[in-house]
């Protein structure tokens, strides 16, 4: 401590905004140390010097291996998708060849200048000659399956292929590539069709078709107008040939896809030909970037981590997409991770048991201190610490007992003092009988004798005088219950002459409660404000029940009546402010000095809890302890 001390003196002689957060700084850490358990302090010190080393040197490892794994993987996927790139782009301009060839036989330009006049004789024969044609000079091909012309009128002759597996589109098909190939002015316009699209086919057969599509718009060589179009119809197996021979790790994808998204070609059958890509935001990224060599990036795909692989094709608006996951790339370190990480569980383990047995030749001592205290904090004053130690903690703890004895002294003195308090406030309480509410009995009394001959004065009168014993007659603070309920009843008998008998008052008292006592002058003041603030203005006969029941070592005693209710906004402030003070009051103890007067005797945990609804009822429970009225 002394160190510290003089070094952050040292410091505060420094001068500049430096120095002035250095030693802020300083101060800092040095609070947070010591509001930490020594114990705890030892563990986390032997814990960090040795699991930071390692978790350093481990990381840079791990760190460093994998990138390693990655450059070489990135550097391979690309080299993979430009070959396999320029393999895919021969196979497209041998396809675009072989439209311009067919575009310009003698056969295609005499069909395109004349097929308007033939008969449909004619024309059959026509079909059979180029069928006959083209299949002699495309018997060579592998993956061309359908070859068609289609006019400008749109009547379809094909040139090449299966009569019995031909395609069939339909019109609004054959339109929509009218539409996109004829501006193109014979650049080729590809698309892909699927028996799965009802859009594409008018099925004459059970046989699914499938395939890409290249189409472009024609020249009639004597009119030097594009007024038709070729199809045509190309196996999906001519570029899934091309990689399907390729050594590629599990869970690894190539596809072809466009512009818009839909795949052309794909190694993983769950990728569908002709669907449309399942992650948009991949389609979007790599044709946004367009970049004419390919590019390697990272991104995530349905929650799981992709290493993803680009490459441009130059003749169509595709793109060869390659995804490889994380969980391949960091399978070659995980061995290397998986031995740092069971090193640093062993030098984690063995550094808790070495700081144990060290922090705790310190700890236990204290320990027992701080046992001792929380005893003491639920208020067991009696828990002394046997320590007879000559060390600093042996000490505190001799120290600490002498304040024990000095605190159950100090405790008895505050609390005589607060008897003593309670006795003189009470007496107070009792003094302040409310004249006001005197005068008013008594102008009722003077009242009756002249309207009603005198014959209740009497009754009125004795009601009167052993409420007035009560409240400033001599005697304990706490009287009995069933003495409680006397004065009641003679308050009651008061205001029911007050009222012309406008309320029935029904006691429903459990025998058992009746000779415990209870701080006098407890219940009428919340029976008055039942009767002034809650039958007073109501109008209907009014009903109140008072309850008292015993339940484990509590009393309860239940004040409900029907009257007006209190709102939600006075509620809330009942207990705090207490009733209008220029309300005429037998005692002038409101429902706040009741609830405060519970709480100062007998303790936060009793008092009164309200409950009403407006025009309807309001419920007031008291809630006091069990007492027999020889307890301190």
């Amino acid at each position: 401590m002394y160190m510290y001390t003089h070094f952050v003196r040292k410091m505060s002689y420094r001068s500049g905004p430096r120095f002035g957060f250095l030693r802020k700084l300083i101060n800092k850490i040095w609070h947070g140390i010591r509001h930490t358990k020594i114990q705890t302090r030892l563990m986390i010190s032997f814990i960090l010097l040795s699991s930071i080393p390692l978790f350093v040197t481990g990381y840079f490892s791990y760190y460093n291996s994998s990138n390693t794994i990655r450059d070489k993987i990135s550097a391979y996927s690309l080299m993979l998708m430009n070959q396999i790139g320029k393999n895919i782009d021969d196979q497209l301009v041998r396809l675009i060849n072989d439209s311009i060839a067919i575009e310009f036989t003698d056969i295609v330009q005499d069909t395109l200048l004349n097929y308007d006049k033939m008969t449909e004789w004619e024309k059959n024969s026509l079909q059979y000659e180029m069928s006959y044609v083209f299949s002699r000079n495309f018997s060579y091909l592998n993956y061309e399956s359908n070859i068609m012309l289609v006019t400008m009128n749109r009547e379809v002759i094909t040139l090449y292929g299966d009569w019995n597996i031909r395609i069939n589109l339909k019109d609004d098909y054959i339109d929509f590539l009218f539409d996109s190939a004829v501006p193109k002015d014979g650049v080729p316009f590809w698309s892909t069709v699927s028996s799965e699209n009802v859009d594409h086919f008018a099925r004459l057969g059970s046989r699914d078709e499938e395939g890409i599509l290249i189409t472009r718009a024609i020249k009639n060589a004597t009119t030097d107008v594009r007024e038709s179009i070729l199809i045509i119809m190309i196996s999906k197996r001519i570029f899934s040939d091309i990689y399907k021979d390729l050594d590629i790790v599990a869970n690894t994808d190539i596809f072809v896809i466009n512009s818009k998204g839909i795949i052309v070609s794909s190694t993983n059958p769950e990728i569908a030909f002709s669907s449309e890509y399942k992650y948009p935001l991949l389609t979007q990224k790599i044709f946004q970037n367009n970049s004419s060599k390919g590019e390697v990036f990272d991104m995530s795909l349905g929650g799981s981590n992709y290493l993803v692989a680009t490459y441009p094709l130059k003749h169509a608006d595709w793109q060869i997409v390659t995804t490889i996951p994380y969980s391949y790339l960091n399978s070659e370190s995980k061995m290397h991770g998986l031995s740092i990480m069971f090193l640093g569980i062993v030098c984690f383990i063995l550094a808790i048991i070495l700081s144990l047995l060290i922090s705790g030749s310190i700890s236990v001592p204290l320990a027992n201190l701080i046992q001792s205290m929380n005893k003491v904090k639920k208020g067991n004053l009696d828990v002394y610490v046997s320590d007879h130690s000559n060390d600093e903690v042996g000490e505190v703890a001799r120290n600490y007992n002498t304040m024990l004895i000095n605190l159950k002294e100090l405790i008895n003195e505050v609390r005589e003092m607060e008897k003593q308090k309670r006795k003189a406030e009470f007496k107070a309480l009792q003094a302040k009988i409310n004249p006001h509410f005197l005068s008013n009995t008594l102008n009722t009394i003077r009242g009756m004798a002249v309207r009603q001959k005198a014959h209740n004065i009497s009754d009125i009168i004795t009601s009167l005088i052993e409420l007035l014993r009560v409240c400033i007659g001599e005697g304990d603070e706490f009287i009995f219950i069933h003495e409680e309920l006397d004065y009641i009843k003679a308050y009651i008998n008061i205001q029911q002459y007050k009222y012309y008998n406008e309320f029935d008052v029904h006691f429903e008292i459990n025998q058992e409660i009746l000779n415990y006592k209870i701080p006098k002058l407890l219940c009428q003041p919340i029976v008055e404000n039942a009767i002034i603030h809650g039958i007073g203005p109501a109008q209907k006969h009014g009903i109140i029940v008072i309850k008292g029941y015993r339940i484990d070592d509590k009393i309860k005693i239940v004040v409900r009546d029907n009257g007006v209710g209190i709102s939600k906004d006075k509620l809330e402030r009942l207990l705090d402010k207490g009733n209008d003070i220029n309300t005429p009051q037998f005692t002038g103890i409101g429902m706040k000095n009741v609830n405060d007067r519970i709480k100062m005797i007998f303790g936060d945990e009793y008092g009164i809890q309200i409950e009403s609804v407006p025009d309807f009822f309001t419920n007031v429970e008291i809630t006091i302890p069990v007492f027999l009225g020889d307890e301190q």
